[in-house]
């Protein structure tokens, strides 16, 4: 299962963390691990092209673990926009397929 933790503050995405693999089937053909790391990783690449004021860190690993968090440092509207839209395409995704995915949201300070 691919479970996504979004840490908030207040209505400010602060931290997503996607961990783990859907199985949803065997590697290379699996649907929802690669529409979660697509959208993932576009929503990355766009902030990094079209948002040079913001500041974030990323870790990821792709062995067994299937590892990806992204950390917002210093934040602009942007970067709220497509991260808010980002949470929307995992949520379409989980409505969907809700036995291979999972998404929780923690308020943090």
């Amino acid at each position: 299962m691919i479970n996504v933790l979004i840490k908030k503050e207040g209505q400010f995405v602060k931290e997503i963390s996607i961990d783990g693999h859907a199985d949803f089937a065997e590697h290379g053909s699996d649907i929802v691990c690669a529409g979660v790391s697509a959208v993932s990783f576009g929503l990355i690449n766009s902030i990094d092209e079209l948002d040079d004021d913001v500041v974030f860190d990323i870790s990821a690993n792709e062995d067994l673990t299937g590892h990806l968090t992204y950390r917002s440092i210093e934040s602009t509207d942007n970067e709220q926009l497509l991260l808010k839209s980002l949470i929307i395409s995992l949520k379409t995704i989980e409505a969907n397929y809700s036995k291979f995915i999972n998404i929780e949201t923690r308020e943090v300070k």
